[in-house]
Parts: structure tokens; C-alpha cells; sequence
């Protein structure tokens, strides 16, 4: 009979945690009160050529007032792009982009070869810039 109960309370604890579970993945979705976050897109060249690939790295300018969540881009044949849900807020942010001559690394585990590294400059996200366009005038690092 102990043995029983036992049996019954380990699964009576096992559907509790589920239960459990299930109401906190529940809570991991898109959150509707968070802030409103945008689409951005646009062109990046290097010296007048479009970038291969890389990344462009959105963050809220803290020192004019901005916060909140940071945003990636993929730069791909020259134009990049954030990912729905996942762009950045509104505001002044810093963006930082990182450019590749090739999508080819040059040896096995490796990188692409760079054109360029942490090249800043300012964006202003609004509500209708959409299209965000770069061209970085550098020579390669």
C-alpha cells in the first residue's frame, strides 16, 4: 500500500510539473507589452562595392536617452536585414558592422577573410525607416 502511494504522489508531482512547464513556455512567447521593435533593411557597400557578408550590430545610443533591446542584421550580397520580431526599438542607436570579402572561409573552422571590422556609425530607428543603407569607406583591416 506505502508502495502505491508513493507511485501515485511521483506522478500526481510529475503532472504538476508539467503543468508547470507548460504555463511558463505559455509566458515565452511574443511579449505584446514590450517595446515596439521595426523591420530594418537596406544596401551595404565597402568602397563603393557591394559587402559580401557579415553582420551589422544595432545598439540603443545610451548616452542620448535610448534603451532596450539591441538588434542584429545579416549583411548577404549586399543588402542586410533584422529578423522580424527581433529588430530594434525606436530611438538613436550606435550601429557597428562587420564585413566580409567572402561568404569562403580561407582555411577549414576558420572566418572569411575580412574587409573590414567594427566600423561605426549613428542610425536614428523611426517608425518609416524601413530601408537603412551603409557604405563603409575604409581601407580593410
Amino acid at each position: 500500500m506505502k508502495h502505491q502511494l508513493k507511485q501515485v504522489g511521483a506522478r500526481l508531482l510529475c503532472w504538476m510539473n508539467v503543468g508547470v512547464c507548460c504555463l511558463f513556455l505559455l509566458g515565452c512567447g511574443t511579449d505584446s507589452t514590450g517595446p515596439e521593435r521595426f523591420v530594418l533593411s537596406g544596401q551595404v557597400l565597402h568602397n563603393g562595392q557591394p559587402v559580401p557578408a557579415g553582420q551589422v550590430i544595432l545598439m540603443p545610443d545610451t548616452a542620448k536617452g535610448n534603451q532596450g533591446p539591441g538588434a542584429v542584421g545579416t549583411i548577404e550580397n549586399g543588402r542586410w536585414h533584422t529578423d522580424p520580431n527581433k529588430g530594434p526599438v525606436s530611438g538613436p542607436h550606435i550601429a557597428m558592422l562587420n564585413g566580409y570579402a567572402s561568404t569562403e572561409a580561407t582555411v577549414p573552422g576558420g572566418d572569411p577573410p575580412m574587409l573590414f571590422t567594427e566600423f561605426k556609425t549613428e542610425v536614428d530607428v523611426t517608425a518609416d525607416a524601413s530601408d537603412v543603407d551603409f557604405d563603409v569607406n575604409v581601407k580593410g583591416k
